[in-house]
């Protein structure tokens, strides 16, 4: 914040066209987009500046640790940077605060003790929230599922996988989705359809109590009564027919008179 900064201006002679085509010709094509806008940007005259800042010094300092303490400690260094930048802590948790006769090594240990301290708290806070979040998928499968299960067995129960529901106590497996969700329930399952009524058979007469039962028909009769139905003559044949039988008989009875 208001630092002055002196940043070095470098005059040399700009290149001919020749010299720069040759010098980025062996150049990635990022990186020739960059030389090319680079020198546009000296064709027109621009000031241009590069400004390389190094965080292991300035954490050094921040931190009320010697110089070069950090060059090997990669992983504080890391650590340091993501609880800055990631968690926004305060660098007064984590610099030095102990005695200046100290070595440089004992101030790093010093340090890191402060970063696992950081991190065991924030390791903490993700798990009480975890818990709730739990707590709250635990709820509503309860509310789902009509069981009776308190808090602290709900959570014992959902560890192995198992749920109470409203069923007389017996435990059923229940397995939830990512959002404490419960699966839906099974689809029931279709039985055969029923009869069609045209397919249906042809009631049967009921038979009066006491009444003899019907004496089955044997299958030739039925075969024969077939037979003479099909054999019928026809109505102009059958009164022809008919015609000469009653003239047959009245000539009969008429003989037997006059005898």
């Amino acid at each position: 914040n208001k630092d002055e900064v002196l940043i070095p201006l470098l005059l040399n002679q700009l290149p001919t066209p020749k010299e720069f085509k040759d010098a980025i010709q062996s150049l990635s094509p990022e990186q020739q987009r960059f030389a090319k806008a680079f020198r546009s940007m000296q064709l027109e005259s621009s000031v241009f500046g590069v400004c390389a800042v190094q965080l292991k010094p300035q954490l050094e300092l921040l931190l009320g640790l010697p110089q070069f303490s950090l060059t090997k400690e990669i992983k504080l260094t890391q650590d340091l940077l993501s609880l800055f930048i990631d968690y926004q802590i305060s660098s007064d948790l984590l610099s030095f605060d102990g005695d200046d006769s100290m070595t440089s090594s004992e101030k790093v240990e010093v340090v890191k003790g402060h970063v696992a301290a950081v991190y065991e708290m924030i390791q903490e806070l993700k798990e009480k929230d975890l818990r709730n979040a739990e707590q709250e998928a635990d709820m509503r499968v309860e509310m789902l599922g009509g069981g009776g299960w308190s808090r602290g067995q709900v959570g014992e129960r959902r560890e192995k996988g198992y749920s109470r529901g409203g069923g007389g106590g017996r435990h059923r497996r229940l397995d939830m989705d990512a959002y404490g969700r419960a699966p839906p329930p099974p689809a029931p399952q279709m039985g055969p359809p029923p009869p069609s009524p045209c397919m249906a058979p042809p009631p049967q007469a009921s038979v009066a109590f006491g009444a003899p039962a019907p004496v089955p028909v044997p299958r030739s009769a039925e075969l024969s009564a077939t037979k003479t139905r099909l054999s019928v003559k026809p109505k102009g044949q059958a009164q022809s027919d008919l015609t000469k039988t009653d003239a047959s008989q009245l000539y009969k009875d008429s003989k037997d008179l006059s005898e």
